[in-house]
């Protein structure tokens, strides 16, 4: 039983000032009333490993509780056309998984469609601040060794926090992970190809680590099985999972 999914507090520089203290209340009432029930903790701001790393495990002395955090770098990738996730990503649709999957033409080509949709779209205030994000954020992984070491990071830093504090990583999950499919209303539907592969890569990450590991999700935007309105998702990731044991 996990007391609170992404909990969306702490996300400042410190973030220690409210989730650590509330975490230990919410672990001392379920446990007051569940005795062997298996618990699951995080960190703050929803759930990255950032923060898991920032929290004390010596302040919760139980033996009965699995760690988890979740990742969905590179966001750029994850959450393409997603209208939940802040001003910028909404805008980006068609960039494929890794970046090297197309030809550089190709890729050109879907960057210059998402400038064209933020210069024709997004209010014109943001439009630079925007168009700059793009650019850093691309850069960011427009290279195979820059995206494996973003998407290596949260594990290489939970890995870190677990040696610290005497965790073992069989008492860690990676409780969230996915790709998009298609954002409620929008056309666009991310090719099923770099969604199965993306979440290869990243269950590999996790076992390579001694990690628990659980997609998001079954159904919806980033479903695997299931996709809107009775409709069934790709079965490519599902294939790919069902590959790996």
């Amino acid at each position: 039983f996990e007391p609170m999914n992404e909990p969306v507090v702490d996300c400042d520089a410190d973030g220690t000032s409210f989730w650590p203290e509330r975490q230990q209340r919410l672990f001392a009432a379920a446990r007051s009333s569940a005795t062997k029930l298996t618990l699951i903790l995080t960190g703050a701001c929803y759930s990255n490993a950032a923060s898991l790393a920032k929290i004390d495990p010596k302040a919760i002395p139980d033996d009965n509780i699995i760690w988890t955090f979740h990742s969905y770098e590179p966001f750029l990738l994850t959450h393409q056309g997603a209208t939940w996730a802040g001003d910028f990503i909404l805008y980006v649709t068609g960039l494929p998984y890794p970046l090297s999957a197309v030809p550089r033409a190709q890729l050109d080509a879907a960057l210059d469609t998402i400038r064209a949709r933020i210069k024709a779209e997004a209010p014109w205030a943001r439009q630079s601040g925007l168009l700059a994000y793009l650019d850093e954020q691309v850069a960011s992984i427009d290279t195979n060794e820059k995206l494996l070491g973003m998407m290596d990071a949260p594990f290489a830093r939970v890995e870190a926090w677990a040696k610290a504090n005497g965790i073992k990583p069989e008492n860690i999950t990676l409780g969230e992970f996915g790709m998009i499919r298609q954002e409620y209303g929008n056309p666009y539907v991310m090719p099923a190809e770099y969604r199965a592969a993306y979440v290869r890569d990243m269950i590999g990450r996790a076992e390579a680590h001694g990690f628990a590991w659980s997609v998001w999700s079954y159904g919806g935007a980033f479903g695997i099985v299931d996709a809107f309105d009775g409709d069934k998702a790709e079965p490519d990731v599902m294939d790919a999972i069902k590959s790996l044991h």
